[in-house]
Formats: C-alpha cells, sequence, structure tokens
C-alpha cells in the first residue's frame, strides 16, 4: 500500500507525475537520422489547380507544410529504413494550423489530427510518392526534392 504525505494534496503529485510522464514521453520521440532521406524540403502541385504544397522535413522531427493558404506545422516520425517493398512510414501531427484554405479548398483547423502515409523513394531518392497503404493503390506525388 502506498502511502502518501499529508502535506501535499493529491492533485498536486497526480499532476506532477502526469508532467514527468509526458515529459518522458517526448524526450522519446525517434528523430530521423542525419542521413535519412525524406530530410528537407520537398513540393508537389496539385494538377487540378496548379496549388502547390511544400513540405519542410527538419531533423529535429518537425515539418512545416504550406498548402494553398493554409499554414500548418506538425510533428513528425519515419521508419529509420523502408518496409521490403521499399515503404517508409511516416506519421504526422499537426502542431499549429492558421486556418487558410489548402490546396484541396478546405479551411479546417487540424490541430491535434495525426496522419499515417507510407513513402516510397524513386531509385535517385529526387522524387518520392506518399500512399495511404504500403502499395500502390492509394498515392498522391510525386514529391521532388527543392532545390533552393
Amino acid at each position: 500500500m502506498i502511502h502518501l504525505a499529508r502535506s501535499a494534496p493529491l492533485s498536486a503529485l497526480l499532476l506532477a507525475s502526469l508532467l514527468v510522464c509526458s515529459q518522458g514521453a517526448a524526450a522519446q520521440v525517434p528523430r530521423p537520422a542525419k542521413d535519412h532521406p525524406l530530410l528537407g524540403k520537398w513540393t508537389w502541385t496539385r494538377s487540378e489547380n496548379k496549388c502547390t504544397e511544400v513540405y519542410d522535413f527538419r531533423a529535429d522531427g518537425t515539418v512545416p507544410v504550406i498548402s494553398g493558404a493554409e499554414r500548418t506545422e506538425n510533428t513528425y516520425t519515419v521508419s529509420p529504413q523502408p518496409d521490403a517493398r521499399g515503404f517508409y512510414l511516416l506519421t504526422m501531427v499537426v502542431t499549429k494550423d492558421n486556418g487558410g484554405k489548402d490546396c484541396a479548398d478546405d479551411a479546417t483547423i487540424n490541430v491535434g489530427q495525426d496522419s499515417t502515409t507510407f513513402v516510397l523513394f524513386e531509385p535517385r531518392r529526387a522524387e518520392f510518392i506518399m500512399c495511404a497503404e504500403p502499395s500502390l493503390n492509394a498515392c498522391f506525388g510525386p514529391l521532388r526534392r527543392a532545390t533552393n
């Protein structure tokens, strides 16, 4: 049985425990290797309306995204190696969203939304596609490495 000191309110102890747990979880978020092929700035232009998206995958695990008038800040994790078919598992979480219309004409604020996609590079790793599953059935792209 655990006995709590009477001088510390239970709510304060619970809060302290939650803070310690959340800090530990945040410290364990895997960062991509410095030579991961996803790192860098990538662009994709939607053919229907010629709207361009820009993804800037940074080594600290953040990825700002520009999509039309929408500006989001995101965190991401990516598998260090591709699976047997060549797909990297990519998970992104929106942390900030300005509410602007994106390239799909959607102005939904997506803070807290997470997405999982599968990234497949072409052999030179200058382009990749993003897929809803680790197959070529539901993909978009290619995203091309930005030159600037």
